[in-house]
């Protein structure tokens, strides 16, 4: 996870400055939690990013996804996480490949025949070919 920087918080001026709106506008908000903020110190403090998202997903983002916030997927073990189940589902969505030569194999390359003759016709000249030094 990068590093915060300190003009990633943000005070009440701040961030009524970076929303462009009145700063009271900003603490009847955070006092009704509707904007990501938390007070400190009885000093209410918002970070750039939360903000971005909020603005970015809508008032709503808030309330509904307070418990499981987007830039929580950045946390490392959120990423290993993600990453085996992207694993996991590739596998099941992968087709199984044919063994090599077995007629399977040569069946998914004889769409190139088309008009040719039927596929067992194809795969037997296939052979046939490759019995000759083809292969």
């Amino acid at each position: 996870m990068p590093e915060r920087q300190p003009e990633d918080v943000l005070s009440l001026a701040e961030a009524a400055s970076y929303l462009r709106v009145s700063e009271e506008e900003v603490l009847r908000l955070a006092e009704e939690r509707n904007i990501p903020a938390q007070r400190i110190g009885g000093e209410w403090r918002f970070l750039k990013r939360a903000l971005d998202h909020w603005l970015t997903y809508g008032p709503l983002f808030i309330r509904e996804y307070r418990d499981f916030p987007p830039w929580s997927l950045e946390h490392p073990m959120m990423e290993e996480l993600l990453l085996a189940i992207e694993k996991r589902l590739l596998q099941r969505i992968a087709p199984v490949k044919p063994e090599r030569g077995s007629k399977k194999a040569v069946g998914r390359h004889v769409g190139v025949f088309v008009g040719e003759g039927d596929e067992e016709e194809v795969l037997a000249g296939l052979a046939a070919m490759r019995g000759e030094g083809g292969g």
